[in-house]
């Protein structure tokens, strides 16, 4: 008996530590960091054709670059993460989004993605993705 009562505690005990062990997925509302200029356009087709991000100036070093096209991105409304990487000399800019974001306006944010991608590497084949519920929606290229 003294035995069922000790395995019946370890079991509880191990499972309220995996239980409290575990992570909140809760998403955390993001703030606007837009220009002035934008705040004033309230509709979605409108908010769709803005401009959103803003130059990388020419000559900026690749990683800095990179880094700031990158925070830009992250401060997007909708927007889950980014990533630049280079594969078989080619340069990939990848945008992942929320689930029911506006396909418009993640096509415009990949489209400026690949503005600003473009300046950092000129002359190298580009393509932006679009990423939703972990498939690729939307694709840009670009051959210089």
């Amino acid at each position: 008996m003294l035995r069922k009562i000790i395995v019946i505690l370890i079991i509880s005990v191990l499972g309220l530590t995996l239980v409290g062990c575990g992570t909140s997925k809760t998403p955390q509302p993001k703030t606007d960091n837009q220009t002035p200029s934008s705040n004033t356009k309230q509709n979605s087709d409108a908010d769709s054709k803005e401009v959103r991000l803003t130059p990388i100036p020419e000559g900026t070093p690749l990683v800095t670059a990179n880094t700031e096209v990158s925070k830009q991105i992250m401060d997007q409304k909708d927007v889950l993460g980014t990533q630049i990487y280079e594969q078989q000399g080619m340069v990939y800019g990848d945008i992942t989004f929320k689930n029911g974001v506006a396909k418009d306006y993640a096509h415009n944010l990949a489209n400026e993605f690949l503005t600003q991608l473009k300046v950092s590497y000129p002359n190298q084949q580009i393509t932006t993705q679009v990423v939703i519920d972990g498939k690729t929606t939307d694709s840009i290229e670009y051959k210089p």
